[in-house]
């Protein structure tokens, strides 16, 4: 059977098996990367957000996005103010903007874990990653101590630290900025912040980690190497690397082209982006030439041995390329690349779940299944609004609050 990708407020039915593509019929070999996800071994456990097993043709239980209820709604509200308070990212969507960012993620493992209870069990929670990361960071701040205050952190440049105050005593709650595109040696990953967590952890500390939004397509061996250094680094901590999320950008597969910057609207990811053949906007509104960015993109796109890469890391997409590729006259009308919008997550997964200490929060499925616009503004489609910042925030807490074994 087969399901097409539908969602609003309320109901929602997403095939994860099998999905629809348009008349071309050209994708039908992208439904291998459903059946991937359906053998991986990423749940969080029987009570864990969209990922039960199920068997066609029945439908699979599926995260759902809900509204707030009034009570809830005074909660996001403390929660922004604080974020606001402390600016450590600028202003965050009013919640009253629209509807959709009035919805929190509904998952059977309901209420949330009780982040007092999440973070006490640590003496230290040092996040390393990129300004979505970041979001995340200054979120599960705010969630556990709403009237924080911006002279309550210390700041270092781009880092900072704040001490979280709780009835067992307390935790640092630290943060360091990683990414390919601001760290163009990757030193804190390989040379300074990352192996000073790993050497100084103790099995009372956590490691919260993303990596996959600073690195473009033409990045890809490097994202892989990240992924195998981390999956192989020795830590008595737990790493909880955090899925690269949805990006929304109107181009191929929702990720980030230059000419997008700023005077994009954001839209939903839809069944031909999933599978990197979506349709690239008009931008001509914009006053922009796409003519620049067909070039920027052209040379990876052109590289065979990066072609060979994709098709040799990803296996399962190998024809998927290939009929990307193939279906217009220019590989590079597919701006920015001819990958899927899980390009990311297929790389890093599959390395870092082989590693004992290493647990993959799950959240690329679960902010797809929003079926709504969801970037912090029109003109950032890769920071998320707060509504879906906090649910980010709570499938961490949620991973995090499992046994560690």
């Amino acid at each position: 059977m087969l399901y097409s990708l539908k969602a609003n407020n309320k109901n929602l039915l997403l095939g994860l098996g099998i999905l629809i593509f348009t008349a071309r019929n050209v994708f039908n070999s992208y439904t291998m990367i459903h059946k991937q996800w359906d053998e991986e071994q990423i749940v969080l456990n029987d009570n864990g957000c969209g990922f039960h097993e199920f068997s066609p043709p029945t439908v699979p239980q599926l995260p759902l996005w809900i509204n707030y209820t009034s009570e809830e709604r005074e909660d996001f509200k403390r929660v922004q103010n604080c974020l606001n308070n402390i600016y450590v990212f600028s202003k965050q969507l009013n919640e009253d903007r629209s509807a959709p960012f009035r919805s929190k993620l509904y998952c059977k493992m309901d209420p949330p874990p009780n982040i007092e209870a999440v973070l006490s069990q640590h003496k230290r929670v040092w996040f390393i990653g990129d300004s979505v990361l970041l979001q995340t960071y200054a979120t599960i701040a705010c969630l556990a101590a709403p009237n924080l205050q911006r002279n309550q952190l210390n700041i270092t440049g781009d880092d900072m630290d704040i001490i979280y105050n709780h009835s067992n005593g307390s935790t640092l709650l630290r943060y360091t900025r990683y990414g390919l595109r601001f760290d163009q040696y990757e030193r804190v990953l390989y040379e300074a912040d990352f192996p000073e967590a790993i050497r100084s952890s103790t099995e009372n500390d956590a490691i919260v980690m993303n990596a996959g939004h600073h690195y473009p397509h033409s990045e890809g061996p490097k994202l892989k190497r990240a992924a195998s250094f981390i999956a192989n680094a020795t830590t008595n901590a737990t790493i909880y690397f955090v899925e690269t999320t949805d990006e929304q950008w109107p181009t191929s597969n929702g990720m980030f082209t230059k000419s997008c910057r700023v005077v994009c609207n954001c839209e939903a990811i839809t069944d031909d982006r999933i599978a990197g053949n979506g349709a690239m906007v008009d931008h001509s509104r914009f006053s922009r030439n796409i003519t620049g960015d067909l070039h920027l993109h052209l040379e990876a796109q052109q590289d065979k041995e990066l072609q060979n890469f994709y098709e040799s890391s990803i296996p399962h997409l190998t024809a998927s390329f290939k009929n990307n590729l193939s279906s217009y006259p220019y590989p590079y009308d597919k701006v920015p690349s001819y990958l899927p919008a899980t390009w990311r997550n297929d790389i890093t997964n599959p390395i870092l779940k082989q590693s004992a200490h290493v647990k993959i929060v799950p959240v690329w499925r679960q902010l797809v299944a929003h079926g709504e616009p969801h970037g912090r503004r029109d003109g950032d489609c890769t920071h998320k609004s707060l509504n879906v910042l906090i649910a980010i925030s709570e499938q961490l807490l949620r991973t995090m609050i499992l046994p560690k074994s």
